[in-house]
Formats: structure tokens, sequence, C-alpha cells
């Protein structure tokens, strides 16, 4: 029996996906009591450059689109990772908000996201790994990933 045995796999969709999964997949593949639990956030956004004429509210995004968006863009990397896509959970709004959720719904012993190296304002301003390291209820993975 491994230490860790239910795992949340946040996801970003971009080039770091491959890595966080990849990663996963390496602690999930020698043990099957090991249950990973996928995991993408579909940001809550708020479009700041509506160019829109003054007193006109901006059109309102498609959350199910951007949705179905991310899941077309992250499967291809599970199953490139060996994993089962089913396995995904979309969900909405702030992404270490919706991550710690779903780790404290999910009952994880670790969280697994992407890290980027972070300078400057971004430091100030904080980052979503920063916030899993000092809010989670659990141990927290970061995947060093280089910063696009």
């Amino acid at each position: 029996m491994g230490i860790y045995n239910n795992i949340l796999v946040a996801l970003e969709c971009g080039q770091d996906a491959k890595k966080v999964l990849e990663k996963a997949s390496q602690l999930s593949k020698n043990d099957p009591k090991v249950k990973l639990h996928l995991v993408h956030i579909v940001l809550d956004l708020i479009i700041a450059d509506w160019a829109g004429s003054p007193g006109q509210i901006p059109p309102p995004l498609d959350q199910e689109l951007l949705a179905q968006c991310a899941g077309d863009f992250l499967k291809p990397h599970i199953e490139a990772a060996g994993l089962d896509p089913k396995e995904l959970i979309i969900s909405f709004g702030s992404a270490a908000q919706g991550i710690l959720k779903q780790a404290e719904n999910l009952d994880c012993d670790l969280i697994i996201s992407g890290s980027h190296s972070r300078h400057g304002l971004e430091i100030l301003l904080g980052s979503t790994a920063h916030k899993l390291l000092n809010l989670a209820k659990c141990d927290v993975l970061l995947v060093r990933c280089p910063k696009p």
C-alpha cells in the first residue's frame, strides 16, 4: 500500500498538463489501489477589455462551451498518459478554490499540480500553486513546469 491512495490531479489547458499527467501516472501505475481524480477548473472570466459602447454590458461567456473545449484539449493528453479520460471532472470557479473544494469533497490525501516560477508582482498577487501550498488540508506535489 502506497503512502497516497486518493490523489487529485489539477490540470490546466496547456503543455503543463502533459508533465503533470506523467507524474500522476508514475505515482499510480504500480499501485492499483491509488485513485486519481483528474480535475480542471473553468475560470469565472470577466471581460476586462470589453470595447463596447459606454453603458453596454459585455456578452456572457458560454461556460459550457469553455468546459467542452477544455475537455477536448485535455482528453488526448490524459489518454497519452495511460489514464481514463472519463475520470475528468470539470467544474467552474477560481482555480485554487475549486481545486481545494474538490480535494476536500473527494477526501484526497495528495494534490498534484503544475507550478511556474514566479517573479515580481506575480509573487505579491499570489498564484494557484502558492494558494494550494498554504491552504490545502492534504499534501501538495508541485510539478515544475517552464513558464510559457
